[in-house]
């Protein structure tokens, strides 16, 4: 009985020790525009909005050739070194010999020339001069090997991973590649910079007596097929190999847009007699179908009442609304039907558990508008919820009891509980008939020695 019952106790502790340990053990939307675009690859990216939605997009992560849009990596690296803009270098004979015979772009600087880093800067932003991307190269890193090493590294820590140079100005290379998409999160960054800003967005810079123009040909009224009013800077690239090639933002009635143009042909369109320059035409495009067609719109005000999700263990409360922390304004088509907005809540709990305070983020909407999702907000608890003490301990017991685990437990338990009463009967039985045999082996003996010769019970 004892080893039986010393049995149970270890059988039910090694059970709860192993059911113990088991206990314990997401854009924006982009659309189509409505004129015709001749590039091989392009991006429309709103500038207004900190995220830089992309609203309308080609080809954006095929690898190109990126021609002089490398000039605004060069610049970059050049202002990321240099403090002092007014610090001066001069044209050593390697950086004038390096460019004979290539056909580049230069601003004919001469050997033993001396310029300041700013005057080399907007040489090679406004001209596009490749003798000024050579002089700049050496200044800042001693050669210009080591200064395209130095651009790599730059890009490769803005995450433009499709992306490589093998020298600062952008002459051509089979191995000097890059996308519309990585060339996008440069630009972007590079404008974080005042000095490039403000370098890269000269319509026009004077040096030696030479009033050079920016090679943006949109910043031109002169350029009448070209020219757009609205455009600023930023850089242009052209290669027999890369095409045309414009970078340049623009601004109207409080909107913002930044326009890659990459790879787009030099052709005759609308029947004109003259060959045209498509990717100034492409980027004014762009432009004007963005800001005649496109709108912000508010699809969900801060405080609106989005959803709501179930409380655990609330006074007075069993539901909490859901309500947008801010609200969500985005840029879509200027005629568009609010109905076809979806809002669809994102990993919302099953349920929360009190107290709760006003303001404390639950999950996250999304705003989807055409099966793409064109924004998210944050969705926050509307009112504070308080705990109840006497539904807490309730539904703890109630929860614990009606765990897999306990009820797994309680079922083992009611078992070696019958095992146990079989056991106690069995042994009660076997007790039993070793008595009866004992009375029959004790009956049999007095009657083999005569005592069965007795008279019968007088009654």
């Amino acid at each position: 009985m004892k080893r039986t019952l010393s049995l149970f106790l270890s059988f039910f502790i090694i059970v709860s020790v192993i059911f113990s340990f088991s206990s314990v053990s997401a854009s924006a939307a982009t659309y189509e525009p409505d004129g015709e675009i001749y590039a091989e690859a392009y991006m429309l990216i709103n500038l207004d909005d900190s995220s830089y939605p992309v609203v309308a997009q080609k080809n954006q992560d095929e690898k190109l050739y990126p021609a002089s849009l490398t000039k605004i990596i060069t610049a970059m690296v050049v202002l990321n070194n240099v403090e002092d803009l007014s610090e001066t270098t001069t044209v050593s004979q390697n950086a004038y010999e390096s460019l004979l015979g290539t056909g580049a772009q230069v601003a004919g600087l001469e050997i033993g020339d001396t310029l300041t880093i700013e005057q080399l800067l907007y040489l090679t932003m406004v001209h596009s001069a490749c003798d000024a991307c050579r002089v700049l190269a050496e200044y800042v890193s001693g050669s210009e090997d080591a200064f395209v090493e130095e651009m790599n590294k730059w890009v490769a820590s803005l995450g433009c991973e499709n992306t490589h140079f093998t020298n600062p100005d952008g002459l051509h290379d089979e191995d000097h590649y890059t996308t519309a998409s990585d060339m996008a999160t440069i630009t972007l960054e590079a404008l974080k910079n005042s000095d490039f800003v403000k370098i890269s967005t000269a319509t026009e810079y004077e040096y030696d007596g030479v009033t050079y123009s920016h090679t943006n040909l949109m910043l031109h009224s002169g350029y009448v097929t070209y020219y757009y009013e609205y455009a600023q800077g930023i850089k242009t690239g052209s290669t027999d190999e890369a095409e045309y090639c414009v970078i340049t933002k623009a601004s109207k009635d409080g909107y913002n847009y930044l326009a890659v143009v990459m790879k787009s042909p030099q052709q005759k369109i609308n029947g004109e007699s003259y060959e045209t320059k498509c990717s100034f035409v492409d980027a004014k495009t762009l432009f004007e179908w963005a800001f005649d067609s496109l709108k912000y719109s508010t699809f969900v005000r801060a405080d609106e009442v989005v959803s709501e999700v179930t409380v655990e263990n609330g006074k007075n409360a069993d539901t909490v609304q859901l309500v947008a922390k801010e609200d969500v304004n985005v840029i879509v088509p200027s005629g568009l039907d609010k109905s076809a907005i979806i809002i669809e809540t994102v990993e919302k709990p099953e349920s929360v558990s009190a107290p709760i305070t006003k303001g404390d983020y639950v999950c996250t909407a999304n705003i989807i508008y055409g099966d793409e999702v064109v924004a998210s907000v944050e969705l926050v608890a509307a009112d504070d919820i308080e705990l109840s003490t006497f539904l807490k301990v309730f539904n703890a017991v109630k929860s614990f009891l009606g765990s897999t685990v306990v009820k797994i437990i309680l079922v083992v338990i009611v078992l070696l509980i019958l095992i146990y009463i079989y056991l106690v009967y069995s042994n009660y039985r076997k007790k039993k008939k070793r008595r009866q045999k004992k009375l029959e082996a004790r009956l049999e003996e007095e009657r083999k020695s005569g005592i069965d010769d007795l008279p019968p019970p007088r009654r």
